[in-house]
């Protein structure tokens, strides 16, 4: 009986991910030549504990080939327990579609692309901010596709360095 409830659910899913299939990501990945993102560690942004939600510490990986990997949230603002954790994670979550983007920069500014809703079909999520150095950029706007919303953010993220990174090896993004 298990094992028929778990067939069912396996076919559901592929039909799920066949009838609703990702959509496809606007922006193309091209290599990033620039300095003014550092790629020799991930960039954090942390948000503190708030009425309804505990605190959170969240990561982004960039990649002089234009991908950025950004694993799920921490629960902690404390980095050294953040890094113990994503040794421990990257390797399965770099298995999810969810977890890659597209990021380019130009002058200033900074946009980036990726999926979103993971537990439905898979829309797309578009981010855009201005870096104000080489270890600090600001996302103040997020696009959602599946409801075409935008929101007005002031999401601040911090460079720490960081080795060894996780590779950018990935099978959503060419």
């Amino acid at each position: 009986m298990k094992t028929m409830i778990f067939l069912l659910l396996s076919s559901g899913f592929s039909l799920c991910s066949t009838l609703f299939p990702p959509e496809k990501l606007s922006m193309q990945r091209e290599d990033y030549y620039g300095n003014e993102l550092r790629t020799d560690g991930y960039y954090y942004c942390q948000e503190p504990k708030g009425d309804t939600y505990e605190a959170k510490t969240l990561i982004m990986f960039f990649y002089r080939n234009g991908i950025l990997f950004s694993p799920s949230a921490y629960w902690t603002l404390d980095l050294e327990i953040v890094e113990k954790q994503m040794v421990i994670q990257n390797e399965e979550q770099r298995k999810e579609r969810v977890y890659w983007n597209v990021f380019t920069v130009v002058d200033n500014r900074i946009k980036y692309e990726g999926w979103a809703n993971p537990a439905t079909t898979m829309t797309i999520q578009k981010n855009s901010g201005y870096i104000e150095n080489d270890t600090t950029f600001r996302i103040t706007e997020q696009y959602f596709s599946h409801n075409e919303t935008t929101y007005y953010t002031n999401d601040v993220w911090h460079f720490k360095k960081f080795s060894p990174k996780p590779d950018s090896t990935n099978n959503f993004i060419k």
